[in-house]
């Protein structure tokens, strides 16, 4: 496969082609000065990879055609990683998708803590993020974009999580708390349920309120520590992404 992958809606048959958008056209051509009988990998986001040759052909609106080859299918990164966190302010939420992305997070969650400053609808809101993520799945070459989604409040999303099988830690910086560092309980869980998947809380700026750190222990919510500084929610994620999926 080459180095350059090209995100397209759905991969067709092998020995179809299909519509690749101006704007990864644009990549292809310019920066990079590939041209008709190069070859590229195509993703779609879901698994599905192929081999994939630029032909001399474009549709009425300006995208590329490519013809698809050696298309294959491959299982997403195990074990599934969720990393549930309080929306930042400004443009630190592009900074998150993307970095913990490149990390291999299975999902990204927005959830709303007692002391959000953001609301989580904003990861809802327009194509700019799934463009950010599909980018960074460019860049760390992999077959599975993470799903982008909101869980509403905090507590309620980590029962919810619970429910369906997972298991729940929450960062939190409270020395008098006793906990784990995220890297010992993750290696924990490995020994019992390697697949078992595992979902990370991250609080706001402000942190959690005591009210939801004890609602979330009576949950059976594990409390861990990403290490000995307190960081900002993006450093947080993609700590926490990094840290499990190592």
């Amino acid at each position: 496969m080459s180095s350059l992958w090209l995100h397209v809606p759905e991969i067709p048959p092998n020995g179809s082609s299909v519509a690749v958008s101006r704007d990864e056209a644009r990549h292809a051509f310019g920066a990079r000065r590939l041209g008709a009988g190069d070859v590229v990998t195509l993703f779609d986001g879901r698994g599905a990879l192929s081999r994939g040759t630029l032909l001399d052909e474009r549709t009425r609106d300006g995208s590329l055609l490519v013809e698809v080859s050696e298309r294959r299918d491959e299982s997403p990164l195990l074990p599934e990683i969720t990393i549930a966190f309080a929306v930042p302010k400004g443009d630190r939420l592009s900074t998150l998708l993307d970095l913990a992305t490149q990390a291999g997070a299975s999902r990204l969650v927005a959830i709303e803590c007692a002391r959000s400053v953001v609301d989580a609808d904003k990861l809802d809101r327009g194509e700019r993020w799934q463009r950010i993520v599909a980018e960074s799945a460019k860049v760390a070459k992999r077959a599975w974009m993470p799903e982008l989604a909101t869980g509403g409040e905090l507590v309620a999303f980590a029962r919810a999580e619970r429910a369906r099988g997972a298991a729940v830690a929450v960062a939190h910086t409270d020395e008098s708390m006793p906990r784990t560092t995220l890297a010992a309980w993750s290696a924990a869980l490995s020994g019992s349920d390697a697949t078992r998947p595992r979902t990370v809380l991250i609080g706001p700026e402000g942190g959690f309120e005591p009210r939801e750190i004890a609602e979330l222990a009576a949950t059976s919510v594990a409390c861990v520590s990403l290490g000995p500084c307190v960081m900002r929610v993006e450093m947080a994620a993609i700590a926490a992404a990094v840290l499990l999926r190592g």
